[in-house]
């Protein structure tokens, strides 16, 4: 699992998803751009959580040679996370690193962070214009992007059920009940 884009929040909702795991230490900067390499997370013998540096304001030098290795080379990356700021919506950096995971044939995630910063308007037309974009340029992009508030626990136990069934520790049944 991988994350990316400045100032969304990531190393917030990575801390936010794993409370109940007390083996995962996420310390969280007030200054955006803080995280300056890829930060590794084992979660129990379940998986690993990758903390990348956000790409935009205030992101390393190197952070193409870093993570475009990383996300092309890595046999065992299940998903990649792509953060967007609710409150601000898509921007030109989330659609360039949008055309990264689809040149990679990837699958990954959108998820939509800090739904708590801004008002339902702003948050509706920020979640029409991600639609529309997911609609129309994606092809290895989950359809429906994850809502989450790090800070009330908005959308955590719905996001970290998808990691768990993602890492094959929980299984769902295709039977259908008759």
């Amino acid at each position: 699992m991988t994350c990316f884009q400045s100032n969304v929040g990531k190393s917030s909702l990575i801390k936010a998803l794993f409370s109940l795991s007390p083996e995962v230490e996420v310390r969280i900067s007030k200054t955006p751009g803080h995280t300056k390499k890829m930060n590794f997370f084992r979660v129990g013998k379940a998986f690993t959580v990758v903390d990348m540096p956000g790409y935009g304001h205030r992101a390393p030098k190197d952070f193409v040679e870093m993570v475009e290795p990383y996300l092309y080379t890595r046999k065992n990356l299940v998903r990649t996370f792509l953060l967007v700021d609710g409150s601000v919506g898509l921007q030109k950096a989330d659609l360039i690193a949008l055309e990264m995971c689809e040149e990679f044939r990837r699958p990954y995630v959108m998820v939509v962070t800090k739904i708590d910063k801004c008002g339902s308007g702003a948050l509706l037309t920020n979640l029409l214009n991600l639609h529309d974009v997911v609609k129309t340029q994606t092809a290895s992009c989950f359809p429906q992007p994850f809502l989450v508030s790090s800070l009330h626990f908005l959308g955590i136990y719905l996001l970290r059920c998808f990691i768990t069934h993602l890492t094959g520790s929980i299984r769902l049944s295709n039977t259908s009940q008759s």
